[in-house]
């Protein structure tokens, strides 16, 4: 079956893709002032297309789709951005039974795309009632596939900025790279090594995704369901290890937490789980300062699309790291000199468009009081 494409037209979109530059004419018969001269000589520089052996285009001949699949799997070897991806998988699709016998895999143009470096980036906005304060922070990430067991992951980040005006960006400070570690596979032990995020349990104990300035930067080893993590970078050490596995048909997490901060040391203990309760998935947490013989807990669940969960904490039980923490009882949050509360917290999540999404934390807790953030992200 033959389809009535002219050459020039389709080297016409792929070039809107793929942008080279051009070089001498390697075709005798496209005049440089044919309009598709420039489609056709950056795509040859590229060897997207070669032409004919007499060294011609003849680019009026109609094109049998055979052809055509061997233009656009010369293009799928050349993809390395997600605008080219978009141009040549439409191709790719209405040619995949012709791509396939000539051997080409069209999902070999993700697994191209996934050798290259991926960068992301996220931006928020973030009211604190408790301190009346509108705060701005912007991320950007990147990632690279060293090869097939190894990638190198970065962050670059802005501090938190408060009160930003529409003429100056001062207020956000020094950019930094938060975030920077190598992940690789070491036999059956995947491993990373660097400045890299930490989460026990359900995130109660130690979650540096929610804490700022928690990361750790030192090794951690995941075998199975055990995780063992070490940081001795500064004047804070910590010391992590967590069993994670099925037990009764429920998901259940065992940690141990040591932090030592410059001569200072809280053992922890955490045992989280989840069960279901009349239909419904409730998550429990529960946290020992063993050192201070401090208790904390945790229980929630999900009601009219809302996490509502009700905690109670001894004095002393839970770091600085907690993922509980927020600004309120102490200017170190939940450290060495917090207080005993207890109380409700209610979380909303929802998209509000795709990549865009609105978060709103409520708190009321018994010595701290209410308290309220509303935070957008916009990931890209």
């Amino acid at each position: 079956m033959k389809k009535k494409l002219l050459k020039t037209a389709i080297c016409t979109a792929l070039t809107v893709a793929f942008a080279v530059p051009a070089f001498a004419n390697p075709f005798a018969d496209v005049p440089t002032k044919h309009w598709a001269y420039d489609a056709v000589n950056k795509l040859a520089a590229t060897g997207i297309v070669s032409g004919y052996g007499d060294g011609t285009f003849k680019g009026d001949k109609t094109l049998t789709r055979y052809e055509m699949a061997q233009i656009v799997a010369s293009a799928m070897g050349k993809v390395s951005t997600v605008d080219q991806k978009v141009i040549v998988d439409k191709l790719a699709s209405e040619f995949a039974t012709e791509l396939n016998s000539l051997g080409v895999k069209v999902d070999g143009i993700q697994k191209q795309l996934d050798n290259q470096i991926k960068f992301s980036g996220e931006a928020r906005v973030q009211y604190d009632n408790n301190t009346e304060d509108t705060s701005y922070r912007f991320r950007l990430g990147a990632t690279g596939k060293i090869n097939d067991d190894t990638k190198l992951n970065a962050r670059l980040t802005t501090a938190d900025a408060d009160g930003i005006d529409k003429t100056s960006l001062d207020n956000f400070g020094s950019p930094s790279i938060d975030r920077f570690n190598i992940e690789t596979k070491l036999g059956a032990v995947d491993t990373v090594l660097g400045k890299q995020d930490l989460k026990l349990g359900q995130g109660l104990l130690y979650n540096s995704y929610e804490v700022d300035g928690a990361a750790i930067t030192g090794a951690k080893a995941k075998l199975g369901g055990l995780t063992l993590a070490y940081d001795n970078s500064g004047d804070t050490s910590v010391q992590a290890a967590e069993y994670q596995n099925r037990l009764f048909g429920t998901n259940v997490a065992a940690d141990y937490l040591k932090i030592d901060n410059a001569g200072t040391a809280n053992e922890y203990a955490g045992l989280s789980t989840d069960v279901s309760v009349f239909g419904k998935k409730v998550g429990a947490e529960y946290v020992r300062n063993v050192s201070q013989k401090a208790n904390a807990y945790r229980v929630g669940t999900d009601i009219l699309g809302a996490r509502v969960s009700y905690i109670n904490f001894d004095a002393n039980a839970l770091p600085e790291q907690s993922g509980f923490n927020f600004a309120g009882t102490t200017s170190t949050g939940f450290g060495s000199n917090s207080q005993k509360d207890k109380g409700f917290q209610v979380t909303y999540d929802r998209d509000l468009a795709k990549n865009v999404n609105l978060e709103l934390d409520y708190k009321n807790l018994d010595a701290a009081g209410d308290q309220t953030k509303a935070t957008v992200n916009v990931k890209f």
